[in-house]
């Protein structure tokens, strides 16, 4: 039997889809036999449940209605190009051409683009624990190995540069970070930045900023690495970094991303685009346009919900004893699941019960990776009522 390449086949099934699936079944069999179930809570998709605000919209529909939707350059039109420099700038504050970006289908498409680019069978790749699950997948597409480095939750989900030494070998290609990060939703200060720059640099490291959250920071400030390099320094083609419209737009559906990089490396990855999907179609960079151009009110409005959830997370945390850290950033808070007298406790079988028992959907930890086991995520990305049901829930059965 033919399955295609074992590396990507042979990958474990993650929940944080299946889980939901399994929640809407559930939830469909209640009331089949119309019997009582509690309503639901959906908090393991890290999606905004904001609409993409109306701006947004309506230019996509007028580019449809006016323009004709051709093939285009494979880095994105001029006009949005420049827009994202002008961004760049503004928001990240490093200032580079409109030549040094190229547009993808999403934060993942550019990620997978870059990935692509730069590594391939045989060669090894850094990547935080617990992290995007989607790490894995895009590094098992490319060839290369995933060597996760541990965060740690005693010091607010920060990498230990340490332990990051030994797992240097021959083969370790590129750095992988992300901050404010998924899960944990850290927000990585200047000084943490800067030894991971001098740590990729020291052991001749593609760094890969993934930065899809830059616009989700409840305190402190998002940096971008690259804004911590002269314009040699950005030329030598080292630091690359990946944004997207999804989460500050509430735009996920939308798949429009962006990379910015040195010049002979945007060359690179536009070639990977160009060979992966062509273009972006134009309605979808107008849209994109129009979020950048437009009222940023919806930004500002959807993170300070998010904040919001945030604090009343963590207040509910505390009360119940479960507090463990602050995120300061994205929309996520991880939930220590242990037994009160520091047992581990299975962390799928624990979100099952959750949903039998309230209809609440999380992701179990070990789906971001080992250091995570211990615990669940939440994602805020709900209305306020559900995730103080879903953080209530999970601190009572976790406390029982």
């Amino acid at each position: 039997m033919k399955f295609g390449k074992a590396q990507i086949h042979d990958l474990p099934i993650r929940d944080i889809t299946t889980l939901g699936a399994y929640a809407d079944q559930l939830q469909l069999e209640y009331q089949t036999r119309n019997e009582p179930f509690p309503p639901a809570a959906r908090l393991h998709i890290g999606e905004p449940d904001f609409r993409t605000p109306e701006h947004i919209r309506q230019a996509a529909i007028e580019s449809l209605a006016t323009e004709m939707q051709t093939y285009g350059a494979a880095a994105g039109r001029p006009w949005l190009r420049e827009l994202l420099a002008e961004k760049i700038a503004r928001v990240n504050g490093y200032r580079i051409q409109p030549t040094h970006t190229a547009i993808g289908m999403g934060g993942t498409g550019v990620i997978q683009a870059t990935l692509l680019a730069t590594v391939g069978p045989g060669d090894e790749v850094l990547l935080p624990d617990p992290c995007w699950p989607h790490y894995t997948l895009q590094l098992a597409a490319c060839g290369a190995t995933g060597v996760p480095y541990p965060l740690d939750p005693q010091n607010e989900w920060l990498p230990d540069l340490e332990r990051m030494e030994q797992l240097i070998t021959p083969r370790t290609r590129l750095l992988i970070i992300n901050s404010p990060g998924n899960p944990t939703g850290t927000v990585f200060p200047q000084s943490m930045i800067q030894q991971l720059l001098e740590f990729a640099s020291r052991h001749d490291l593609y760094l890969l900023s993934d930065e899809c959250y830059d616009q989700m920071i409840f305190e402190g400030q998002h940096l971008s690495p690259a804004s911590l390099l002269s314009t040699a320094e950005f030329e030598e083609g080292r630091v690359i970094s990946a944004y997207t419209f999804s989460k500050t737009y509430a735009m996920t559906g939308w798949r429009l991303g962006y990379v910015a990089a040195s010049t002979q490396m945007i060359k690179t990855i536009t070639d990977v685009l160009n060979a992966g999907l062509t273009n972006v179609s134009t309605a979808i960079q107008r849209a994109g346009a129009a979020a950048l151009t437009g009222p940023q009110e919806c930004v500002a409005m959807m993170r300070e919900a998010y904040r919001r959830r945030r604090d009343l997370a963590v207040s509910l945390l505390r009360d119940f004893d479960r507090y463990v850290y602050t995120p300061h950033g994205a929309f996520y808070v991880l939930i220590d699941i242990r037994q009160r007298n520091g047992e581990p406790r299975d962390g799928r079988e624990f979100a099952l019960e959750l949903v039998r028992q309230c209809n609440i959907t999380v992701t179990p930890g070990y789906s971001f990776g080992a250091a995570a086991n211990d615990y669940v995520r939440v994602s805020l990305a709900a209305d306020d009522k559900a995730v103080e049901r879903g953080v209530r829930e999970i601190c009572r059965l976790a406390n029982l």
